[in-house]
């Protein structure tokens, strides 16, 4: 008996289905990213399932379209970054996709349920639209489960994050305590974060870009009411190179570590271009900063 299969149930399933792993994955890697490239990367995996009305494919060249497909459904929903953000990204899309091909398949040998089509490496089901969202949520709901849990087990003993907030403005990254960091400015004393440009690109105000990206100085800078008082230099000294850094006062910086969290008013941030971790972390907090 030849098996039926309803194209708009089978992108539809898909779609929601990788969207769920796309969104464990967030939760895995701990990579922030837009929803919208997560929806962008989800419809991808919809399109991938049309996989299922070709020819019944050898298992190796299964393999490795579905590799690349994965890749490209990655790509799409993180971006690239560096290289070590992007190999987190798809070291756990890729286990989640093998756990659930795992337990599809253990599924299908065992019971072969009614109404389950396994072609080409995508899995059909022939049940309710309704029945198949809330088994995906109930499951998703497990993962996450299991990840907080798994998160409070081990957890990132410097992990936080910080809110910079300057006049009605604010935002918030994902930080890393550094003990070692003890910078301060040298004028007022106010502990400094030192944090990414590329994370700040949005908050920033356009016409002050160049500053904060090293290509002019102070004197050189168009008048903005709210900003001009906050800039200044910071000068800076690490292992084998120093320097001085673009910065700028900020009315307050709440750093939050767990259930911990402290707000440090007139706190400095100096600006770097160069990225500060795998790109998972955008500041670096000052060690005064956690009550230390």
């Amino acid at each position: 008996m030849r098996e039926v299969i309803y194209i708009d149930v089978l992108l539809a399933l898909n779609i929601f289905v990788t969207y769920l792993l796309l969104a464990t994955t967030v939760l895995l890697s701990a990579v922030q990213t837009k929803r919208w490239r997560l929806l962008c990367g989800a419809l991808l995996g919809g399109a991938a399932a049309l996989l299922i009305f070709l020819p019944s494919l050898h298992w190796t060249l299964q393999a490795l379209i579905r590799l690349a497909l994965a890749a490209a459904i990655v790509w799409v929903a993180f971006g690239w970054g560096n290289w070590r953000r992007a190999l987190r990204c798809y070291a756990a899309f890729f286990g989640m996709n093998f756990a659930l091909a795992g337990c599809l398949l253990a599924l299908w040998l065992t019971l072969r349920p009614a109404g389950m089509l396994m072609q080409n490496g995508v899995v059909y089901f022939n049940v309710s639209l309704i029945t198949f969202v809330l088994l995906a949520c109930v499951s998703y709901a497990a993962m996450r489960g299991a990840v907080i849990l798994l998160r409070r087990r081990h957890p990132g003993s410097n992990a936080c994050t910080a809110t910079v907030q300057v006049g009605e403005q604010s935002i918030t990254l994902p930080a890393l305590y550094d003990s070692g960091n003890k910078l301060t400015d040298g004028f007022t004393g106010a502990p400094v974060v030192v944090a990414e440009y590329e994370a700040l690109r949005t908050f920033l105000p356009t016409e002050l870009h160049d500053f904060f990206c090293g290509n002019i100085d102070m004197l050189e800078l168009p008048q903005n009411e709210t900003w001009k008082t906050r800039l200044r230099s910071i000068s800076y000294y690490a292992v084998g190179h120093s320097g001085l850094l673009p910065a700028f006062r900020s009315d307050s910086i709440m750093v939050k570590s767990g259930a911990k969290e402290q707000t440090t008013p007139n706190a400095i941030v100096a600006v770097t271009t160069e990225n500060l971790g795998d790109g998972t972390v955008h500041a670096i907090i000052q060690c005064s900063m956690l009550g230390t």
